[in-house]
């Protein structure tokens, strides 16, 4: 929790290393040390099981793509479902890694739910080997993603393991992503324009708009803030991802560009209140789900798990046909506080 002594360890650490050369290997000990403490927390596991979505896209996934003989690396494990999905498929050998001690929950889970095969591992994945009896990955299993997809160390834990342990021709399941930067109008009710924009009591507010006294009370995530699962009236263009990947094809993570940029169409006339973050995740051509905060696709489509990041704009309105052209900056990709997401039009 956030006043927890560990957090403010952490805290401390973060403010006095960031000046140091060793920044860039300390910025990722910080964030494993910080998942470590948010994922020994029990009600973030029950959410991900309770996640429909996400439970039955791994598990028509796993039942797709992995193969009997397959040595199967799951990266962090948690309770141990998709090592459990794994083993289902009759592999050569799964080797469940997870760095907190969820780990021996996960593996009574396996041995009263008929999971056979799985080697638990309690360990950083930076730090995981593989036995000459299991020799190379065929396949590497995860769920890695944050609410803003890289968040969690997805990208460097993966091609980490994707160079050590991974045989030619192995693949990471899942691989390919879609990032969206889409415009969106908000429920009246979640609404909370700027300062400036405010009409209250019949205050007239709008002269602090270009107000330097203002800088000194925004912190550094003034701009965005986390969305209710309800709290989207509207897209206001058809959404359009902003950016693709494929961690099978990806050599480095300096691959990952840090500025995006989408232009697209209003569809949905009427104020603009900021633009939403959200991913899409795909298995293959038939198995995928995205975080829309407008929920998936057809009748009753559920949100998932993840949550939902929104970047405030200056609330505006616009025009069918308008063209916008969103733009993301991501400095850091595991520093929120260094993004940015501006609109031009």
């Amino acid at each position: 929790m956030p006043g927890s002594k560990t957090q403010r360890a952490l805290q401390w650490l973060h403010r006095h290393a960031r000046h140091t050369k060793t920044y860039a290997r300390f910025r990722r000990l910080f964030y494993d040390i910080r998942n470590s403490d948010e994922f020994s927390n029990l009600y973030e596991h029950e959410k991900m099981l309770a996640d429909t979505t996400r439970v039955e896209a791994y598990a028509a996934a796993i039942a797709r793509h992995v193969r009997p003989g397959d040595v199967v690396v799951d990266l962090g494990t948690g309770t141990g479902l998709l090592a459990l999905l794994a083993s289902r498929q009759t592999p050569r050998a799964v080797i469940a890694v997870e760095h907190t001690s969820m780990v021996d929950l996960a593996r009574e889970i396996a041995a009263r739910n008929a999971g056979v095969g799985i080697r638990f591992v309690h360990a950083h994945s930076s730090t995981l080997e593989l036995t000459p009896d299991e020799g190379q990955a065929d396949l590497i299993l995860h769920e890695q993603m944050g609410d803003l997809l890289f968040n969690e160390n997805m990208v460097a834990n993966l091609l980490d393991l994707k160079a050590r342990l991974l045989k030619p021709g192995g693949r990471i399941l899942p691989a390919r992503f879609e990032v969206f930067l889409e415009p969106v109008r908000l429920k009246e009710a979640h609404r909370v324009p700027f300062l400036w924009e405010i009409k209250a009591a019949g205050l007239d507010l709008a002269f602090l708009k270009d107000s330097p006294a203002l800088e000194d009370f925004k912190r550094r995530d003034y701009q965005y803030r986390w969305l209710d699962s309800d709290a989207v009236e509207a897209f206001l263009c058809q959404p359009s991802p902003i950016l693709r990947i494929d961690l099978n094809t990806m050599r480095s993570e300096s691959d990952l560009p840090r500025t995006l940029t989408a232009t697209s169409t209003v569809r949905a006339p009427g104020r603009l209140d900021g633009l939403c973050f959200y991913f899409r995740t795909i298995f293959d051509e038939d198995i995928h789900f995205d975080t829309s905060p407008m929920g998936q696709p057809g009748p009753g489509g559920a949100c998932t798990n993840w949550g939902h990041r929104f970047f405030r704009l200056p609330a505006r309105h616009c025009e069918a046909g308008q063209q916008l052209t969103c733009r993301l900056n991501m400095p850091d990709l595991l520093q929120i506080n260094t993004w940015t997401a501006t609109l031009e039009d």
